[in-house]
C-alpha cells in the first residue's frame, strides 16, 4: 500500500473509530484512592469496543489502539492536570530561540523491556523511523511537524532540529502516539511484526495478543521512571492488566456486572443512567481535547460551494434534539471546532442556531425551489446530497444523521447517507457531499489537520483557512496564538465549513473493586496507578 493510500485509509478509520486527545462524572473520581488502600498484585481486564489495529504507536491512528500503547509506552514528556508540560523520559528541556532546535536532556535510568537501553540515539531512531517513507506513519508523522534530523552528541542528549518553528511540538510529544519504541525490537521484528509485538519502556510489557480477542499485559518489575503526574514511583500495582474485546455493548456491560471483567469503555448512552444509579460500579465520562465530532462539507462539489447554501442547511438542523434522541444526555453540544479541554478554545463561538423557517428561506433566496416532491431544485438540479459513515456505525453515528435527515427533508434537502467499509475508497475518489469525523489531540494546531488544504487527513481542504492555520503553528502559547485560533473558529461557524455536533467524551465503566485509573490529557486511560481491593 502507498504512504498516501495508507493515510487515506487512516482518515476513514478516524472517521469510523471516532478518533484521531476532563472531567469526571458519578463514582469513584479516577484516581482516588480515598476507599482503599493500594496494594500490589491481581489481574484485571478492561472489555473494549473495538478490536486492535496495531501496537507500533509511530504507526496507527487509532484511539482504540493507543488506549493500549499508553500501558507499553512511555513518552519524553507529559502533561499534568494543569495542562503544563512536565519530564518524564526527558528530564529537561530547552528550546532556540528561533524555534528550531529542541535540546532533551534524557534520564539514564531508563530501559526498555528487552533490555536495551534508552537513550539519545533511540530517541533519534524514533524520530527517524516515524518520518522514514518505509515506515509509511499514519499519525505520529503528523505531530512532529517540520522535523528535519536529530542528534546524539552523548548518551543524555538529544538534539532535535526542525526546518520551520512548530509550537505544539512539545504538547505532541507527550501523546501515545509519540511513545519510545525500542530500536532493537523494531529492527528485528520489522514494521509489520513490532505492530504485534510491541517493546517500550512502560509500566506493563506485551505478553500476547490473540486477534481480535485479548491483549494480555503483564507488569515490568523494572518500571522506576514514572512522571511527576503519577500517584505513586516504582513498578505499577497490579501483575497482570488484559484488554479483552467484547464488541456487543450488552454482553461488555454484563461481563462487568457479573465480574468477568473489572472496567469497560464505550458504556452505552441508554445505560448510563442505570450504571450512575448502580452502587456495585463506578462511572467515569472524561471529555477528550481535540476536534468534536462534527460533518464536515465537500466545499469542492458544486452544491455546497455557496456558503448561503451551507449556513441554511446548518439552521436547518435540530442538533439539540437529535443528540438527546440519539445519546439521552450524555453528550454535550458542541459549540466549536475545538473541544473546551483543548488549549486555544473560543468560548465566544456559538453554534448556528436552529430556524428551519429562516433555513427554507434562505434557500429559496439562493434560488433553490422546492419540487413537486418537496425537494429543492434549481436550474433543474435537485438539492440532494450525499453523506459518507463508516459501516458498521460507531457510537451510534448512522441513527444520529438518520435523524438530521428527517430534518433537512423538512426544509426541501434530500440526504444519502452511504454506508460503507470502503470508507477510504469512497473519500479518496471525492465522491461525497459530508462526511463525519471527530479527532482527538491535546493542541489546537488539530485544526490544521482537518481544514489546511495541504493536509492528507483534512475532511474539509479551506484554502481561505490556510494562511491562519500555517501562522498559528508557529506562534508561541500566549494570547497572540489563543486569538489566531479563536478567529479561525469563528471563521468555520460562520462560513459553515463543518457543523460541530458533540464533544468528544470516553464513558468508562468500573466496578468498585478496581481503583486509581487515571485518564491523560487526551482521556487515554492510565493503569499504572491501578490496584484491586476486596
Amino acid at each position: 500500500m502507498s504512504t498516501s493510500r495508507r493515510r487515506l485509509a487512516a482518515a476513514a478509520m478516524l472517521t469510523a473509530a471516532g478518533t484521531a486527545l476532563a472531567g469526571c462524572a458519578g463514582g469513584e473520581a479516577p484516581g482516588d484512592a480515598a476507599s482503599a488502600t493500594p496494594a500490589s498484585g491481581g489481574s484485571a481486564t478492561f472489555a473494549v469496543s473495538t478490536t486492535f489495529g496495531s501496537f507500533d504507536p509511530n504507526i496507527t491512528a487509532s484511539a482504540p489502539d493507543a488506549r493500549a500503547i499508553r500501558q507499553v509506552f512511555d513518552s519524553l514528556v507529559d502533561l499534568d492536570a494543569d495542562g503544563e508540560i512536565v519530564p518524564w523520559l526527558a528530564s529537561a528541556w530547552e528550546v532556540s530561540d528561533d524555534g528550531l532546535a529542541y535540546t532533551f536532556t534524557l534520564r539514564d535510568d531508563v530501559s526498555f523491556h528487552d533490555g536495551t537501553a534508552f537513550d539519545a540515539e533511540a530517541v533519534c531512531y524514533n524520530l527517524d523511523r516515524i518520518v522514514a517513507p518505509e515506515t509509511a506513519s499514519l499519525y505520529a508523522i503528523s505531530l512532529i511537524g517540520p522535523y528535519e534530523s536529530c542528534e546524539a552528541p552523548d548518551a543524555t542528549t538529544a538534539v532535535v532540529t526542525l526546518s520551520a518553528p512548530y509550537t505544539p511540538l512539545l504538547a505532541n510529544l507527550s501523546t501515545p502516539f509519540l511513545g519510545i519504541v525500542s530500536p532493537t525490537a523494531a529492527e528485528e521484528s520489522g514494521i509489520e511484526g513490532f505492530g504485534t509485538q510491541p517493546v517500550g519502556t512502560g509500566p506493563f510489557r506485551f505478553v500476547s495478543y490473540a486477534a481480535d480477542s485479548e491483549l494480555v499485559l503483564e507488569r515490568n518489575d523494572d518500571y522506576d521512571w514514572a512522571p511527576e503526574s503519577a500517584g505513586h514511583d516504582g513498578a505499577a500495582y497490579l501483575d497482570e492488566l488484559r484488554f479483552q474485546v467484547i464488541t456487543d455493548a450488552t454482553v461488555r456491560l454484563g461481563s462487568l456486572r457479573n465480574g468477568d471483567v473489572q472496567a469497560i469503555g464505550d458504556v452505552p448512552a441508554q445505560e448510563v443512567a442505570g450504571v450512575e444509579e448502580d452502587d456495585t460500579l463506578a462511572y467515569h465520562d472524561q471529555k477528550q481535547s481535540g476536534a468534536t465530532f462534527q460533518y464536515f462539507f465537500n466545499t469542492t462539489r458544486p452544491l455546497l460551494a455557496d456558503a448561503a447554501v451551507r449556513r441554511a442547511i446548518t439552521a436547518g438542523l435540530d442538533i439539540d434534539s437529535a443528540l438527546l434522541a440519539t445519546y439521552f444526555g450524555t453528550y454535550e453540544r458542541a459549540t466549536s471546532p475545538l473541544s473546551p479541554t483543548t488549549a486555544g478554545y473560543d468560548e465566544t463561538v456559538e453554534p448556528v442556531a436552529y430556524d428551519p423557517e429562516q433555513a427554507a428561506a434562505d434557500l429559496t433566496e439562493a434560488g433553490w425551489i422546492p419540487g413537486d416532491d418537496g425537494i429543492r431544485e434549481k436550474d433543474g438540479q435537485r438539492l440532494s446530497l450525499s453523506a459518507l459513515l463508516g459501516s458498521p456505525s460507531y457510537d451510534s453515528r448512522t441513527e444520529l444523521t438518520e435523524f438530521l435527515r428527517q430534518n433537512l427533508a423538512e426544509i426541501g434537502v434530500e440526504l444519502e447517507i452511504n454506508t460503507t467499509a470502503q470508507v477510504a475508497e469512497v473519500y479518496a475518489a471525492g465522491d461525497y457531499d459530508i462526511v463525519t469525523t471527530s479527532f482527538v489531540a491535546v493542541d489546537p494546531v488539530i485544526l490544521g489537520t482537518i481544514y489546511s488544504s495541504a493536509s492528507y487527513f483534512g475532511m474539509a481542504k479551506i484554502d481561505a483557512l490556510d494562511d491562519q492555520l500555517a501562522q498559528a503553528e508557529q506562534l508561541p502559547p500566549g494570547a497572540e496564538r489563543d486569538a489566531l485560533y479563536g478567529e479561525i473558529q469563528h471563521a468555520v461557524i460562520d462560513e459553515a465549513y463543518s457543523i460541530p455536533v458533540y464533544v468528544l467524551s470516553f464513558r468508562v465503566a468500573t466496578s468498585t473493586s478496581l481503583h486509581g485509573i487515571d485518564f491523560d490529557a487526551a482521556a487515554y486511560p492510565a493503569f499504572y496507578d491501578a490496584y484491586l481491593s476486596e
